[in-house]
């Protein structure tokens, strides 16, 4: 089962190593969200045993195909949202963010799509990030 929390470190990770132009390890994910790298090493186990991420001990993170699909919905949930917000209901960029965040695990990809639609099918978020794939 795919939890929001996953989903969380799904979209970390991929903004991580976009970021970096590369592999990120787990050193620096725990630097990132701020959480003790215990923590983030059983979040990490949970996300191989689910066959999401790759991760050899001590070695850099990477995506499984199907953790990648998982990780470029959620940040185009995530992007799309923060449109509509921002566009059709005036809310300012750091709300949409924050707001996004909780949206982006329940949104369907059916409304998604329709909501893609209905804002002219935007290519960047308001931060001028490119939406990513749908």
């Amino acid at each position: 089962m795919i939890t929001d929390t996953k989903e969380d470190y799904l979209r970390a990770l991929s903004k991580l190593e976009q970021a970096k132009g590369g592999s990120v390890k787990s050193k620096e994910l725990a630097e990132f969200l701020r959480l003790a790298k215990s923590t983030v090493s059983e979040r990490l186990r949970e996300l191989v045993e689910n066959d999401l991420i790759r991760q050899e001990p001590y070695g850099p993170i990477t995506f499984t195909p199907k953790g990648r699909r998982i990780a470029e919905e959620i940040t185009y949930k995530h992007r799309l949202v923060e449109v509509f917000l921002t566009e059709k209901l005036g809310i300012s960029k750091l709300k949409a963010h924050e707001e996004a965040h909780k949206i982006e695990h329940v949104i369907s990809d059916n409304v998604a799509q329709k909501l893609s639609a209905f804002l002219n099918n935007p290519k960047t978020c308001p931060h001028g990030q490119p939406l990513g794939k749908p």
